[in-house]
């Protein structure tokens, strides 16, 4: 897999982002005892131009699924806006997101439990049709229509999802997306349980949807590979923060937080010599492990795994700043060793 062409800049276009997310703050729980605990994601900003995709990453429980969640209304957000095509959605609920912003739609994961097996193909892309107003012949034209754009017979929709393969049931799954010709589509893992084949084909699929028409996709992943494959940008999450953001060429290949430096070692390449030696720079360097004590709540999330720290780091949080080509949260991004 190749990056795509092209740089881009660190800033979505002039022009009114598709999807807007402006100092994010998502908390899980209620009362007391939720205000007092550290937010699942903290003040958390970037936006999607049409036509791009920024890509989430980080590991399990950095807040990756929390925001994409946050923007399709599954979870209410405690502080921040949401701007889908500029209408302000933080309020709404997931069925008024639904009816009322036509423009935004997800793909999940997994392609097995996101349809549903009593129902034909057809039904499944009816159904957000019928939400929206289209019924009958016209519904069902579509239907076949999304079918086809996705590679897939029209006469698809009188069959079960059973009767296909985890990479077909996939690319239903992304033409019921679709259908209502949205702007901003969240794609939450959409490869992850497909085998590397499958991957590469449902990924090229994705990339020639978002420029044919001019798509707007979230897409959150923990493969950097993959990520570097579709995304332009690349927002880096570690417990709920942006540790650093830019260019996806520019984030994967020179990487100014020690979060990134670690995340990108540890990631599989197909050379085995450049692989193991990632892992022996990583572990030479001192990163600590996933598990590693909880952070101050004032300062760097990443303090208790890092082995840059100094006092500055356990008391201030580190602002975003531009550091060579990204934009990195760390005191010390200068010193960051190169991979």
């Amino acid at each position: 897999m190749t990056a795509p062409a092209g740089a881009t800049a660190l800033s979505a276009a002039a022009t009114t982002p598709a999807l807007e997310i402006r100092d994010l703050v998502v908390r899980y729980g209620s009362g007391r005892k939720a205000r007092q605990a550290p937010p699942a994601i903290d003040r958390v900003s970037f936006d999607i131009a049409p036509g791009e995709t920024v890509g989430l990453v980080g590991e399990s429980g950095s807040g990756k699924s929390t925001i994409g969640k946050a923007v399709l209304g599954l979870q209410p957000a405690a502080s921040g806006t949401i701007r889908v095509n500029g209408t302000d959605v933080t309020a709404m609920s997931l069925k008024q997101r639904s009816r009322q912003v036509a423009d935004l739609r997800v793909v999940f994961q997994d392609p097995y439990s996101s349809l549903n097996p009593a129902r034909t193909i057809g039904q499944t892309l009816v159904e957000p049709l019928r939400l929206m107003g289209t019924r009958g012949a016209e519904a069902l034209r579509k239907a076949r229509a999304g079918l086809e754009s996705v590679g897939l017979p029209g006469d698809a929709v009188d069959r079960y999802p059973s009767q296909f393969s985890g990479g077909q049931r996939q690319r239903i799954a992304i033409a019921r997306a679709l259908v209502c010709d949205p702007q901003v589509v969240v794609l939450d893992e959409p490869v992850s349980a497909l085998d590397l084949s499958t991957q590469a084909q449902v990924l090229n699929l994705l990339a020639d949807l978002r420029d044919q028409r001019g798509l707007a996709f979230l897409f959150i992943a923990h493969d950097l590979g993959v990520v570097r494959f579709l995304s332009q940008r690349t927002v880096v999450l570690y417990r709920g923060q942006v540790m650093e953001t830019g260019p996806v060429e520019a984030v994967s290949r020179a990487p100014r937080h020690p979060y990134t430096v670690a995340l990108t070692a540890a990631a599989p390449v197909p050379r085995p010599a450049e692989q193991a030696a990632r892992r022996a720079a990583r572990e030479a360097a001192g990163f600590g492990t996933a598990g590693a004590a909880q952070p101050a709540a004032t300062g760097c999330p990443f303090v208790p795994r890092c082995p840059l720290a100094t006092d500055v780091c356990v008391a201030e949080r580190p602002p975003l700043r531009l550091v060579g080509g990204t934009e990195t949260a760390c005191h010390h991004a200068e010193r960051v060793p190169a991979l």
